[in-house]
């Protein structure tokens, strides 16, 4: 019996999902949707959370627009096909804390 618990631990471990990192593309996909006024689309709600969910602090403990400004502009610069949507992206969105 033990020996059927510990098997079954084991291929669950093995099994395991990996857990998906935030993926930069999907979320200048969805936020130029944004952009153009489309609102959220159905199925984007993930992605341009993960975009709002960056948010830096300054040394005294709040919220810091500039790192935060930075922060998702370099999240958004990591989708190398994406042109000149970060920018626009992050220009007007960068600084608004949800």
């Amino acid at each position: 019996m033990i020996k059927m618990v510990v098997i079954v631990f084991l291929s669950f471990l093995i099994f395991v999902q990996p857990v998906h990192a935030k993926d930069p593309c999907t979320t200048v996909l969805c936020m130029a949707g944004m952009l153009q006024g489309a609102g959220t689309v159905s199925g984007c709600s993930g992605a341009v959370n993960n975009y709002f969910s960056i948010i830096k602090f300054n040394l005294k403990g709040g919220i810091s627009l500039n790192k935060t400004f930075k922060a998702r502009g370099a999240f958004l610069s990591q989708c190398g096909t994406a042109g000149s949507w970060p920018t626009a992206i992050n220009a007007a969105y960068g600084r608004i804390i949800l």
